[in-house]
């Protein structure tokens, strides 16, 4: 078997939750040695569904592959170990508070120095620049600020509710290891290292491609008129549904999602159709024997309705399984709507190994997901379990330089616990 991609390259990872941990992962899944830093009560996650002392489902998923250390970085005697760490890494990955950053020597401007040839990918949830640089974020905060969320919320009595999962998190992983794939390879042009900057509002408006866009030609009037429909439905006291529908109706139209690019129930669970041209609309009316209306963009006339009404109550009158097998005979679009947990068993996503099975030696074997992109000539696996607290904190110190009575003297001293303290 060929080596793998990144093998060779050793990544620090200062960072906690989910977003850039989830780089890390998928740059460990290419090969590269990971060590994951922790501060001495461990990473947030490791709390999250508990399996264990300090372990934990969420942080065994997040972190398969990975090398694990505990740092004390609020001690005045952990700016050694945090600088051997930049010398000995090709990537920092770091996830901190700009004024942080700086607190505990993690900035870029200060890991240049140390070693120029580092490649610093420094994460904010808001971005590095403006008023809200030096805010914390989440992804249900970003939900809300990038629009994305207007879109996409469910809603209970009336207010919206954050999506799950964590879309802008993980969708930032995939995001900022593209940033450090490129920056890699700048430097194999230049022999310079470079600070790569990436964020959890910045991905939310990259995934927002094609609902997010503004046209001078078509946009400015239907713009003033859409803030005027919007301010008048909240001034009348509409929840959330009734403000989207005044967005959808005004900027997206309904048609086809509420037709022939949706869900149905059927008899005995839901499908998702999705046709989109006409040729495949007549093919969805060849399928269901349904008449198409005669104006079928016009989602507010009744002969439109009564076609849904029709639409979904004959999708009542078959399975998912006979409906499938039908629609894709003709040629249209569709899918199984599955659960979560029906998903990790669906044939196509075991097929294409989007799932993996992992044995920790803590609490035995679990599946998780896999990595998103797949390589012909190079192994990209997630493989090997996440690293118990402080595991590899010994180990890692010895790596990058500190002789066996600098090691005892980290650990016991509690700059650099190893784990077995805080058990």
């Amino acid at each position: 078997m060929a080596a793998a991609m990144l093998e060779g390259i050793k990544v620090v990872e200062f960072a906690q939750n989910l977003a850039i941990p989830a780089c890390g992962r998928i740059l460990a899944a290419m090969g590269a040695d990971v060590v994951k830093v922790e501060p001495p009560g461990g990473d947030a996650m490791r709390a999250t569904a508990g399996l264990g002392p300090k372990e934990s489902r969420a942080f065994a998923q997040i972190n398969p592959g990975k090398r694990g250390m505990v740092i004390d970085l609020r001690s005045s005697k952990a700016s050694p170990v945090v600088d051997a760490l930049f010398r000995w890494a090709d990537v920092a990955l770091v996830a901190f508070k700009g004024s942080d950053l700086v607190r505990y020597g993690l900035d870029w401007d200060h890991a240049r120095l140390v070693n120029p040839r580092l490649i610093h990918l420094t994460h904010t949830p808001f971005g590095p620049r403006g008023d809200d640089a030096e805010v914390g974020g989440y992804d249900a905060l970003v939900q809300a600020v990038s629009g994305m969320g207007f879109l996409m919320n469910r809603t209970e009595n009336g207010t919206p509710v954050a999506t799950r999962p964590a879309v802008n998190d993980a969708g930032t992983g995939i995001a900022s290891v593209a940033g450090v794939i490129a920056a890699l390879r700048h430097r194999d042009h230049t022999g310079e290292g470079q600070r790569v900057d990436t964020s959890l509002l910045g991905t939310a408006m990259s995934l927002s491609l094609g609902t997010h866009g503004f046209f001078e030609m078509t946009d400015v009037e239907r713009t003033v008129e859409l803030d005027v429909q919007m301010a008048a439905a909240r001034e009348a006291g509409e929840g959330f549904d009734g403000q989207r529908a005044v967005y959808e109706a005004q900027q997206h139209g309904q048609a086809n999602f509420r037709l022939y690019f949706r869900h149905y129930l059927t008899k005995d669970s839901l499908i998702s159709v999705a046709g989109l041209t006409n040729s495949l609309q007549q093919r969805f009316h060849a399928v269901t024997g349904i008449k198409r209306p005669e104006n079928p963009r016009d989602h507010t006339s009744q002969e439109f309705q009564a076609t849904v009404d029709q639409a979904e109550r004959l999708f009542l009158t078959k399975t998912t399984t006979e409906w499938m097998a039908e629609l894709r005979a003709a040629g249209y679009p569709c899918a199984r709507y599955n659960t979560p947990t029906e998903a990790l068993r669906d044939p196509q996503v075991v097929a294409n190994d989007f799932v993996a099975e992992i044995d920790n030696p803590i609490f035995g074997k679990y599946l998780t997901v896999g990595i998103p992109m797949q390589f012909s000539a190079t192994p990209a696996l997630v493989e090997g379990p996440s690293p118990g607290f402080g595991e590899h904190t010994r180990e890692v110190l010895a790596e990058i330089g500190f002789d066996g009575a600098g090691v005892e003297y980290l650990v016991t001293s509690g700059v650099t616990p190893d784990g077995s303290q805080t058990k």
